[in-house]
């Protein structure tokens, strides 16, 4: 993006790696792990982490949520933080639910895995993707409202391979059903109908739902294919067929014609009037087509869809969801240079 919101970052007093890490928490997830820091730092110890999180927590921009045998989840809470990045609306400075909480974890381990793809990460830019380079109607983009209309609002990325194919992804939550997903089936359909060609991703941290997701996807996804309709049988191929067929009994006077028949040729004839529907019922009459031959012709290939699964190869805290917010009696007293002032909250 033309705007780079990592030197004001800096700004505040972090370091390059810092900034850059704060980006993509507040843009991707809201949380963070110490152990997600050290591997985005490439780092596996060290006093890195520890620097970077009590810098945070000075600037009063971290909340840290205790999860019991020593371990914490990182809440990114800072309004400011979130308005330098772009993200003023954002609903991760929130606390939500461990659900929550948990898929915004895998979705940052899942970022921090594809680095070096090519992200649609806010709204505007998956918006700017469909609707302007690939020509999907905004009205089939999945969307919600909260007093303007939202699209994208499960906030999950998408990549773009070098071919210009999307990959969609939907992050687990801890769910017992897996009525969320197909909550999310439902509300993609239209885009997904759209697209010749795609990936979703189904990713959590174990494989106990992927044999229900794929069985899901296959559900939802057979509805999506074309069947047979274009600017020749604006109708579908099989109400072509079904005209051809009337049509050869109403002519050859040999069998009684059905009301069905009749609706159909009152239906065709406005519709199938040019060379090429003339042409295929005489091919038809003279049996040099079949039915099969004509749905090949008009029944163009439906989406070309590719199912994934990913389980996520790191451990999770086990949540108590015990809130404590770190007070600066306990961090230390917050730093007031004045060249932080930008990023401090009041």
């Amino acid at each position: 993006m033309a705007y780079d919101p990592i030197p004001l970052l800096e700004n505040a007093g972090y370091t390059g790696q810092e900034a850059a890490f704060l980006y993509l928490v507040a843009v991707h997830s809201g949380y963070f792990l110490r152990r997600q820091y050290c591997r985005f730092v490439q780092r596996d110890r060290g006093k890195l982490a520890d620097k970077f999180i009590q810098k945070a927590l000075r600037l009063n921009h971290l909340q840290i949520i205790e999860c019991g045998q020593l371990r914490h989840v990182y809440h990114l809470t800072s309004r400011p933080v979130y308005a330098a990045v772009l993200q003023h609306d954002s609903q991760h400075r929130r606390f939500k639910s461990y659900s929550y909480v948990q898929s915004r974890l895998f979705i940052l381990d899942f970022v921090l895995d594809n680095l070096n793809a090519t992200i649609l990460e806010s709204e505007a830019a998956k918006v700017e993707f469909f609707a302007l380079q690939s020509g999907v109607f905004s009205e089939f983009l999945p969307r919600s409202w909260a007093g303007r209309p939202i699209h994208f609002p499960d906030g999950f990325p998408v990549f773009i391979s070098q071919d210009g194919i999307p990959r969609f992804t939907f992050f687990e939550d801890g769910s017992v059903t897996l009525t969320r997903f197909e909550r999310y089936l439902d509300q993609y359909r239209p885009l997904f109908s759209a697209l010749r060609t795609f990936e979703l991703a189904y990713i959590s941290d174990i494989d106990k739902s992927f044999s229900f997701a794929r069985a899901a996807f296959a559900a939802h996804f057979s509805e999506t294919q074309v069947i047979g309709a274009s600017e020749q049988t604006p109708l579908g191929v099989e109400h072509f067929l079904d005209y051809l067929r009337a049509r050869e009994r109403y002519e050859g006077n040999r069998v009684a014609v059905s009301a069905r028949d009749l609706e159909v040729l009152r239906e065709a004839a406005t519709i199938y009037t040019s060379l090429e529907h003339q042409a295929l019922y005489a091919a038809w009459k003279m049996q040099s087509t079949s039915a099969e031959k004509i749905r090949r012709r008009f029944t163009q290939p439906g989406p070309q869809a590719k199912f994934t699964t990913v389980v996520l190869p790191y451990n999770y805290p086990v949540f108590t969801l015990k809130r404590e917010r770190v007070s600066n009696r306990e961090h230390g007293s917050r730093l007031r240079s004045t060249q932080w002032s930008l990023l401090k909250e009041e």
